[in-house]
């Protein structure tokens, strides 16, 4: 198979493109030229030859046909090629749609020249993946287009498969966590038997106060849960009389023996052992 894109000075949208293209197709050979003759020749061409059609794979994104999402986004060469590939290369479609919506769009709009976001009073601009790319064409007479070309489409591969891998796993905890809430007994808490990530899938269970889970260190904790669209805050926070005990002092006031501290702002405590943490939960719930 030959994937063809344009030579010269490269974009994040061709880089991302062939990164996607190379990982479907490994054994692909890729061409960087603007020749008809050429393109004609191969088997996928993106973003040059003016023409996006899906059966004859196609997909250059300079020209009417090549249209825009729901949200006006306009299509970039990566936008049209994740439309047809990306469900393939992802394997689950709410992975597909995680990447599409934090990396695709973002690339399809700056190379649109369409602006995401306005600089604050502070002045200072995001850096974004569009740009970090742009830097790898060629600094000087030592570096030419073609090699820093796959330079960073290395990089590109390597950001798509952490992307990738980052999404799975999040949509794994997601599905663990969501069993082990329906078959708690009550909404207003949840024990997890593992510790999987879990706060903004928390977050958007409305009666959910409290969850209890294996901690790194070996302990168990009780965690509180924040409200929707807040990154601080709790819905309801550990008894005032625990917040910045520890060891015997906490054990003391809680009567649970193997009680380990509790977070002086009311968030987060723990116990050495599970029913240690199930009593202290108790407790929360019951203040």
């Amino acid at each position: 198979m030959i994937i063809a894109t344009h030579n010269g000075k490269f974009h994040a949208d061709d880089v991302f493109g062939v990164a996607l293209l190379t990982q479907l197709f490994p054994d692909a050979e890729v061409v960087r030229t603007r020749d008809p003759e050429v393109l004609a020749t191969a088997d996928v061409v993106l973003d040059v030859g003016g023409v996006y059609d899906v059966e004859t794979r196609r997909f250059d994104h300079h020209q009417l046909s090549s249209g825009a999402r729901d949200n006006g986004i306009l299509y970039s060469a990566f936008g049209l090629l994740w439309q047809h590939y990306g469900k393939e290369y992802c394997g689950d479609d709410a992975v597909w749609q995680k990447i599409d919506s934090r990396l695709v769009q973002a690339i399809d709009a700056v190379d649109n020249g369409q602006d995401l976001y306005a600089v604050s009073d502070f002045g200072a601009a995001p850096l974004d993946v569009s740009e970090v790319l742009g830097l790898f064409n060629p600094l000087g007479d030592d570096e030419d287009f073609d090699s820093q070309f796959q330079v960073a489409v290395a990089l590109a591969t390597t950001l798509l498969q952490r992307y990738r891998l980052k999404y799975e796993t999040s949509i794994a905890a997601e599905r663990t966590f969501l069993d082990a809430y329906a078959a708690s007994p009550k909404k207003t808490y949840v024990v997890l038997e593992k510790f999987v990530p879990h706060g903004g899938i928390a977050t958007k269970q409305s009666k959910l106060l409290f969850t209890v889970f294996p901690g790194a260190t070996g302990h168990w904790t009780i965690q509180t849960v924040r409200p929707e669209s807040s990154q601080f805050g709790s819905r309801k926070e550990l008894p005032e009389s625990w917040r910045g005990l520890n060891g015997a002092e906490l054990a003391e006031v809680t009567g649970v023996p193997d009680a380990v501290f509790c977070h002086k702002a009311g968030f987060i405590a723990a116990a050495e052992t599970r029913e240690g943490a199930l009593e202290m939960l108790r407790q929360a719930l019951a203040a």
